[in-house]
């Protein structure tokens, strides 16, 4: 159980709060429908492989990434490297305090980084991968859809955002996916 006691949360009101702690999108997944249909089945990503009992629902959270990165030319100019680390840590912090905000009204929850994933799985031809996909989970959560890279599309920012999740036992309302 969480530090509180259980308190009746409902998908608006965790979605409202993830807004108010500066995530700039926010939906939310059934982790069963993930668990279900993992991305690649010969090397699941789902959420029930993090935590079977803490991943119920599933919140996706995103961060836009700042406009004047896209004026830069260089994909390893500093400049851009820091300001998407800044994004980065400003979508952890989210997280980590949804997640406090979670356990007191008495439901375990665990964040997903954006930037994740398993030593052990590293692949020296860049095909490493996290222990969600947090692309295919924002899909799920009706953030937007997938580009042919894999990427996610949104309607507000296109391609432009960092994903984070948090994983929780409550049973929140999924959103629903939306049509391409």
């Amino acid at each position: 159980a969480g530090r509180g006691p259980r308190v009746s949360l409902s998908a608006a009101v965790v979605k409202a709060k993830a807004r108010e702690l500066g995530a700039d999108l926010v939906g939310i997944a059934a982790g069963k429908a993930l668990n279900r249909h993992p991305p690649d089945p010969k090397r699941p990503q789902t959420p029930g492989l993090i935590s079977a009992e803490d991943s119920k629902s599933i919140i996706v959270l995103a961060r836009r990434l700042l406009a004047g990165l896209g004026r830069l030319k260089g994909h390893d100019d500093r400049h851009k490297q820091y300001s998407t680390e800044l994004v980065i840590s400003d979508l952890e912090e989210i997280e980590l305090k949804l997640v406090y905000f979670l356990e007191e009204a008495g439901f375990p929850a665990i964040t997903v980084p954006p930037a994740h994933f398993d030593p052990r799985q590293y692949d020296r031809g860049g095909n490493t991968r996290g222990p969600l996909s947090l692309p295919h989970a924002a899909v799920e959560a009706g953030l937007g859809t997938l580009g042919l890279n894999l990427m996610l599309l949104t309607p507000e920012y296109g391609p432009r955002v960092i994903l984070g999740a948090v994983l929780t036992q409550a049973e929140l309302e999924p959103d629903r996916p939306r049509s391409a």
